[in-house]
């Protein structure tokens, strides 16, 4: 486990969740990725983060499905991420579930130190992000272009 935050109660550096791992797919993974020049190293000795082990113990609290944590791309680059997800496109036909947690807006810093980023600001980027990644006005192109360029 990896607890990668800070100033919660200690109850919260007491969670575990000891799902099992699957290094087939694992492998699998990094081939996929690989294909489309997304280099991949895969490390079996990486604890869970909060990223992945939040909402998978509340979803699955018996751990009891095999768990795979991917790390999101050093660049951040919306347009490497958007290629890093057609490259996972295959496991959809394979009944395998990716969960992409987090929030849209994750600063914490920010969250706790009011006038650092406005409510508002907060509030617009979120429904942009809303309406570009679900509005059926779209189209696939559309959405991948206004990911590309945000602001």
């Amino acid at each position: 486990m990896i607890y990668d935050y800070g100033g919660f109660p200690p109850e919260t550096y007491a969670i575990q969740y000891p799902a099992p791992g699957n290094p087939g797919l694992s492998h699998e993974i990094a081939e996929l990725l690989e294909s489309q020049s997304i280099p991949a190293r895969l490390d079996d000795q990486r604890g869970f983060d909060h990223g992945m082990f939040v909402p998978l113990k509340l979803m699955y609290p018996e751990a009891d499905i095999p768990c795979i944590q991917l790390s999101l791309l050093n660049s951040l680059s919306a347009q490497d991420h958007i290629v890093f997800g057609k490259a996972l496109a295959p496991l959809k036909e394979k009944n395998i579930l990716i969960v992409g947690s987090g929030m849209s807006f994750h600063n914490l810093r920010s969250l706790f130190m009011p006038g650092l980023v406005s409510e508002e600001e907060n509030i617009a980027f979120d429904t942009w992000l809303k309406e570009t990644c679900s509005s059926e006005a779209l189209t696939l192109q559309e959405r991948e272009h206004r990911l590309e360029n945000w602001q």
